[in-house]
């Protein structure tokens, strides 16, 4: 990713939420996540590498998600309503922008002890921003419905939720991901140029398609699988002061999930 974007939306530093969350800002926000994508195609189906840059990113990520917005954010109090009106997203880009400033950004900014205001804060709006734009059927407009760096971001608030009815809504919404995929790939050529260029890209390398879209549901299971067993993330009980039981305890030291080396990643 593009060091450049360091400097994301810090004209100044807002106070309260009043406008921060600009169409700028959103604008950046998604040209900063995508930089490294080298081409459309990647967009379409990115690769380990590209993959990598976002979920192994390192202190250099952290560092570049560190944005003055969350701040303001944070101390607002702000409803997820009141987040939509102050962000107005305008098209299905900036919908994706603004999920992934709530979902990914904080991932990356807030670790350790301070992990609890992913969770208690940043997660309950990524979960109805992202809820709303699923509604919306943002996830399965023409930019976005099959290029897969685009799709999944919607999800992964769903995957991070301790409620289990969003566990069941995310394996409702990677299945149906899964679907348009397959069933574009095993299409006859169609005519909506991007739309085919799409159908190409995926059927040339149908193994990696089909590979990704597993993965991204397997991922929602083994999430899914823990809420059902505990009603709630082991890995979380540090950062949110929660008393671990027997059972949490068990699973964690026998090598249990916690999804990363971090536990304010999941």
């Amino acid at each position: 990713m593009s060091t450049q974007a360091g400097h994301l939306g810090q004209q100044g530093q807002p106070s309260s939420l009043e406008k921060p969350i600009s169409p700028q800002l959103l604008g950046e926000v998604r040209d900063f996540w995508f930089s490294h994508l080298e081409s459309e195609d990647a967009a379409i189906l990115p690769g380990f590498n590209e993959m990598k840059c976002w979920f192994m990113g390192g202190e250099e990520l952290d560092t570049l998600c560190r944005q003055p917005v969350l701040e303001a954010i944070k101390s607002s109090n702000a409803t997820p309503e009141a987040i939509i009106s102050d962000a107005s997203p305008s098209d299905p880009g900036d919908w994706l922008a603004l999920v992934l400033l709530l979902d990914q950004f904080p991932r990356n900014c807030y670790r350790g002890p301070s992990a609890s205001l992913v969770f208690l804060i940043f997660d309950p709006l990524a979960q109805a921003v992202a809820r709303k734009a699923i509604d919306l059927g943002i996830p399965i407009s023409r930019d976005i419905r099959y290029h897969l760096s685009r799709r999944m971001w919607f999800y992964l608030p769903l995957m991070h939720s301790e409620d289990l009815t969003l566990h069941d809504h995310a394996v409702a919404e990677y299945e149906r991901m899964g679907r348009d995929f397959k069933t574009l790939m095993t299409s006859s050529p169609v005519n909506d140029a991007a739309e085919e260029r799409c159908r190409q890209v995926q059927a040339t390398d149908k193994e990696a398609t089909e590979k990704i879209l597993a993965s991204n549901l397997d991922f929602e299971i083994k999430h899914r699988e823990i809420i059902v067993r505990f009603g709630r993330y082991p890995h979380r009980n540090g950062p949110l002061g929660r008393e671990m039981t027997a059972d949490e305890q068990k699973y964690l030291d026998e090598g249990g999930e916690t999804f990363s080396a971090s536990a304010s990643k999941s």
